[in-house]
């Protein structure tokens, strides 16, 4: 019942306004690349206007062939005069260029929006992976006992990829999709507005499909993303820790859970590819109610069949770019979750950073003092040291003894920093480790 409840709440606007703020602050990234991003999106503007301009193009090329423009061919065979009519075989050769000249423009902007658009978020994906594993490398070991080494893993190679689309899918389409579709419709109304309202009545029904699809797509999306850490953490574990297993026998055990782990993202998969593909053939089947209309009004208007095929064609033209605004959504939904997830971790402050008036420690005799030295493991209800006295004289050697879970290992991390204390001060030659850099 919860998670249908959580379902009802999502809706394209649930999800622009979820995604603005880790969008915001991802864009920040783009900064040092800015040009090559803005060249990329006004490559995708000129292709949208291209598009745009092909109804026109159409119109031209049908009108001229299907009119009779220019001499037939059979005729110039017998004819040989009509070569010397004008302009008029020229003028048909120029526009039956048109149609390769106008798509071979709209190509080349396709790929220049394609290339700028994948070179920058690419660049930038690889910025936010130093950053993280940085960021991660240099966290306590608090914060590793806290987090799974495979979730981790996860985080730096499958969300960063998710990441990848909120600048080169979503940064592309939210762009050039739109363009596509308002200067093609207008185009189409300056042609003729009745055949357009005609044939687009039945496209605001395509909404509804979506909203539908996409509130599903979302409750799917983050349990593929969770999945695919347990998968991680479930490799992770049984590699690292091999010797084990196959000590104890417990291969069928790990092989169980692996398998567990891969059908739980099969379903979730298959979830989300049916929410997404289920909006393309609902999209196809209004269009073709659309194109029967279309077609009643040109037998009751008498329309040309030149007219009808320019018309015709702008209406297909519009296919593809609401076909892939309708999967955006779900696009979002898988990016989101996974920008939040990896900011989530460069948020994360590390519990133990230097003090700002750290100094450096370039030689020390080597002495070590615990004084009244308490410390506590996060998550535990007992001190796993407890007002801990010791002095440790340079020079000499000592043994730490004691039953396992006594200190001895806590003793030697406190020592290395990888800890501080929870109350008390471990100093080396006087000075609290807390005011020496960790880097001496």
């Amino acid at each position: 019942m919860k998670d249908k409840a959580e379902k009802k709440k999502v809706s394209i606007r649930e999800t622009i306004r979820v995604a603005w703020k880790p969008y915001k602050r991802l864009y920040t990234y783009v900064g040092p690349y800015k040009w090559r991003f803005i060249f990329g999106l006004a490559l995708g503007f000129l292709f949208g206007a291209t598009q745009g301009c092909l109804p026109l193009v159409l119109q031209k090329v049908t009108s001229t062939v299907f009119h009779g423009a220019a001499p037939n061919p059979r005729d110039l065979v017998h004819h040989s005069e009509l070569l010397n009519a004008g302009g008029s075989v020229k003028s048909i050769v120029f526009v039956c260029l048109l149609i390769p000249a106008v798509m071979t423009a709209r190509s080349l902007m396709g790929y220049g929006n394609s290339y700028y658009m994948n070179w920058v978020s690419n660049r930038v994906v690889t910025d936010i992976r130093n950053q993280l594993f940085a960021k991660i490398v240099g966290q306590s070991m608090d914060f590793f006992n806290r987090m799974r080494a495979g979730v981790l893993m996860s985080r730096i190679t499958n969300d960063t990829s998710a990441m990848q689309a909120a600048l080169s899918q979503v940064s592309s389409d939210a762009f050039k999709q739109p363009v596509s579709i308002v200067l093609v419709v207008t185009v189409l109304l300056y042609m003729d507005w009745k055949f357009t309202l005609a044939t687009l009545v039945l496209f605001p029904s395509c909404i509804v499909p979506i909203r539908i699809f996409g509130r599903r797509a979302r409750q799917a999306v983050q349990n593929q993303q969770e999945n695919m850490g347990q998968m991680v953490v479930t490799m992770q574990e049984t590699f690292a820790g091999i010797r084990v297993v196959k000590s104890f026998g417990r291969e069928a055990h790990q092989v169980k859970s692996f398998s567990r782990s891969t059908m739980l993202q099969f379903r979730n998969a298959m979830r989300m590819v049916k929410s997404m593909e289920v909006t393309g053939p609902l999209i196809e089947v209004l269009g073709a109610m659309g194109f029967g209309l279309a077609l009643l009004y040109v037998y009751v208007a008498n329309l040309s069949a030149g007219r009808f095929l320019a018309l015709i064609g702008g209406i297909f033209l519009l296919y593809d770019p609401v076909k892939t605004l309708s999967k955006m959504h779900i696009v979002m939904q898988r990016s989101v979750a996974a920008t939040v997830g990896i900011f989530g971790i460069l948020d994360t402050p590390s519990a133990i950073e230097d003090s700002p008036d750290a100094e450096s420690l370039d030689s020390c005799d080597g002495r070590i003092d615990f004084q009244n030295v308490t410390f506590r493991y996060t998550g535990t209800s007992s001190d796993a040291v407890k007002n801990l006295n010791l002095q440790i004289e340079p020079g000499k050697s000592y043994a730490l003894v004691g039953a396992s879970g006594a200190g001895k290992s806590t003793i030697l991390s406190l020592i290395l920093r990888l800890y501080d204390p929870t109350s008390g001060a471990v100093r080396v030659d006087g000075r609290d480790l807390r005011k020496i850099t960790q880097q001496s």
